[in-house]
């Protein structure tokens, strides 16, 4: 006779009432503190819905940190995670269950509310100023509410502010019209042409800034509330910097223009233009968003150790020097998403992210002189640890996915990302560090071309270059349900890039209707919501949905009326429908309130409904555990995709 042992006490689940991060305009961030659960098998599922609503939508599980796998800054055991693409000024219900099979049995709920987007002043008082000392006196002068506009013309060159506003009642400064109101440095050295000193909530709109070393400064740490929108800045080496600790800024739809000019890289003069930064925070729950940035060393970075809850999405970076985002020395619930990357040189830094989770998906990165990922540890210690890497796009010369560096990635998922190499040294990947460790899972992404694949260079385990994709599948390990896709992907025809150094136009990287990356994906809710066919497209476009848009909106456009691919911009967990358009369960049967009351698609005339499957969960719990699970569905009817 067997007998069931007893679970180990170390292994039963304890956990903490949920806490939130700092809330954005449209995320919102949540971790639980925990104990036990030693052998690392308890999962935590999350619903949400509008507090106005009844039924609650399934975001993606809660993410497992690791604290022992990090030698500094070690963060307290807990689950955490994000919900994406909400709607601003709401109130939502979040419900986490946590299940340990060793014991432990838990459902707690928290209420969040996303941020409005920043406004004018609720009672504004109009302040008109037509020079540059009128300006000043204004500025000295402000009280919160007060809007000073400037009539079109010349200013500058130092401008000092050292007036702010208070949360919901800011001082704006505002330009009649962006090219007509010019405040320019006058070619200075070493100076900065705007100044803040203890000030914040106040809004710097509408207006250009040029020919300085460094276009807006913030000199003062611990300030709040700042928004830096519609600006163009142009001819200087550092866009707009913060001093530490400066939380809850609005920096988006400028367009920002440095001195860099590309194929100028940092390997061809060991960094030298490094920390030419274009937006540079260093801070928590700050927004970046659809700004256009050309020309610096880094394009967007946080440069603060431990922070949490900043937004990048939206953002077109034409070339950089160096980074086009840097999340290094994140601490967890960090999102960049549906931005587009075009020539840079190492586009996305994790180093080193600090527990997680860090978000990065639906990215468009096209022609990478190295890394498109640099997943590497600071100063040779503290490897990253916690990121999550979805539904990217990635296309380059040479190996699509390299990695070179002597330290070891740990706890690290991608998932649904399509890699298109053009490798002259027969190599589609070079994932050249000493392991895969086992807590990083590849798997559903799609590769081409094949050839071979270097998945760590130890020749321990896994871990050795493989002749061709079929010997990677062979583990069973790695990409288990991963593919070779075709040559030609792309509707645009785009191609892949022989060398970096030719400059590329923004790339259109919607898939062509006989790619086989369509339907390849796995659904990943809160990420691939609203996909159409069988299983998710994988990369970052959903075929017949819309393209997003990049970089400054026009005005009165915001994220108050932005929807995202066929998912409304409440963030509905759409699941499978019928050819009606009514949600239902994996047999086709209609489930909730069978379509009664869809939710309108946004663009792609298909509808969505919240979906109470019970696929959801269980999937969620699949992907906590990195296992890997797929459904069937019904093709939604927006038309056949495959011609």
């Amino acid at each position: 006779m067997t007998l069931a042992l007893p679970a180990r006490a170390g292994n039963s689940l304890t956990v903490s009432d949920p806490v939130l991060d700092t809330p954005t305009v449209i995320t919102l961030g949540v971790q639980m503190l925990i104990t036990g659960d030693d052998n690392f098998n308890a999962t935590v599922t999350l619903r949400y819905k509008k507090q106005s609503d009844s039924t609650f939508k399934t975001g993606l599980p809660l993410f497992r940190v690791h604290p022992e796998q990090l030698q500094a800054n070690v963060p307290p055991a807990q689950f955490a995670g994000s919900i994406f693409e909400l709607q601003p000024n709401t109130s939502y219900d979040i419900e986490l269950h946590a299940v340990d099979p060793d014991g432990g049995d838990f459902t707690k709920t928290i209420t969040g509310k996303t941020l409005p987007v920043p406004g004018d002043p609720p009672t504004p008082h109009a302040v008109a100023v037509a020079s540059t000392s009128q300006l000043q006196s204004a500025i000295a002068n402000a009280q919160p509410g007060d809007v000073i506009t400037l009539a079109n013309g010349n200013y500058g060159p130092y401008i000092n502010v050292s007036k702010g506003g208070v949360a919901g009642n800011p001082i704006v400064i505002r330009g009649q019209s962006q090219a007509g109101v010019v405040i320019d440095g006058g070619g200075c050295t070493g100076c900065n042409v705007l100044e803040y000193y203890n000030t914040g909530y106040v809004h710097l709109e509408n207006l250009t800034i040029q020919n300085a070393s460094r276009a807006i400064r913030v000199q003062t740490q611990g300030t709040n509330g700042n928004v830096f929108r519609y600006l163009h800045i142009k001819n200087v080496t550092l866009g707009i910097t913060t001093s530490g600790n400066d939380n809850g800024y609005y920096v988006a739809d400028n367009t920002m223009e440095g001195r860099v000019t590309w194929p100028s890289v940092y390997k061809d003069d060991a960094g030298a233009h490094a920390n030419d930064d274009g937006i540079n925070i260093r801070g928590s729950g700050n927004v970046i968003a659809y700004n256009k940035i050309s020309g610096f060393g880094d394009a967007m970075k946080t440069e603060a150790t431990l922070t949490r809850s900043n937004d990048f999405y939206g953002n077109e970076v034409l070339w950089t020097y160096d980074n086009g985002i840097e999340l290094d020395t994140s601490y967890g619930n960090v999102r960049a998403f549906r931005n587009r990357w075009t020539n840079t040189y190492a586009t996305t830094s994790f180093q080193p992210i600090y527990g997680g989770p860090a978000y990065l998906f639906r990215n468009v990165i096209v022609n990478v002189a190295d890394e498109p990922f640099k997943l590497h540890a600071l100063g040779g210690s503290s490897s990253p640890s916690g990121a999550l890497i979805y539904n990217n796009t990635v296309v380059k010369a040479g190996s699509s996915l390299q990695l070179s560096t002597p330290d070891v990635a740990k706890n690290v998922l991608f998932r649904n990302n399509l890699f298109i190499a053009n490798p002259s040294d027969g190599y589609s990947v070079r994932w050249d560090t000493p392991a895969v460790d086992p807590t990083t899972v590849l798997d559903y992404d799609g590769y081409y071309p094949d050839g071979k694949f270097e998945f760590g260079y130890s020749n321990q385990g896994n871990n050795k270059t493989y002749a061709n994709f079929a010997a990677v599948q062979a583990t069973g390990v790695l990409e288990p349900h991963g593919l070779l896709v075709g040559q030609s992907n792309f509707a645009s025809s785009l191609q892949t890039p022989a060398q970096y150094q030719p400059l590329l136009p923004p790339p259109d990287v919607t898939l062509a209707s006989a790619s086989d990356a369509i339907d390849k994906g796995i659904a990943l809710t809160g990420i691939t919501d609203g996909y159409k066919g069988a299983a998710p497209d994988l990369g970052a476009y959903e075929l017949g949905c819309p393209v997003p848009s990049y970089g400054p909106r026009a005005q009165g456009t915001d994220e108050s009326n932005t929807s995202y691919d066929c998912a409304v911009s409440s963030g509905n967990d759409a699941g499978p429908t019928n050819d009606a358009g009514q949600p239902v369960d994996d047999a086709g049967n209609p489930i909730g309130d069978g379509g009664v009351n869809p939710v309108p698609n946004s663009g792609c005339g298909c509808t969505t409904a919240s979906s109470s499957s019970t696929w959801a969960p269980l999937a969620a719990i699949a992907l906590a555990l990195g296992l890997a699970m797929r459904r069937s569905t019904k093709s939604i009817a927006c038309g056949d995709r495959r011609k």
